[in-house]
């Protein structure tokens, strides 16, 4: 009978922990974030108006989910 592990000279690292996994979930992050900072940096007047369509967007949206709401308040009630 042969030995299977004739040649390897490393270890054998368990890939299917949650620590693992939890390690390369953050190096993933680390390195999508390092991406997006770099790409910012060197195009900062697309990033300028990307920001302010977000914001303007969830201006909006925050607008209309207020205007949405119709509540009577004690200060209509008085007025009516």
């Amino acid at each position: 009978m042969s030995d299977i592990k004739t040649g390897f000279t490393g270890e054998l690292e368990d890939k299917t922990t949650v620590a693992a996994n939890v390690k390369r979930a953050t190096a993933a992050v680390q390195r999508e974030a390092g991406a997006v900072v770099a790409s910012a940096q060197d195009h900062r007047a697309a990033t300028g108006s990307v920001l302010l369509l977000v914001g303007a967007a969830a201006f909006v949206a925050g607008y209309l989910l207020g205007t949405g709401q119709r509540r009577e308040t004690p200060v209509s009630r008085y007025w009516r």
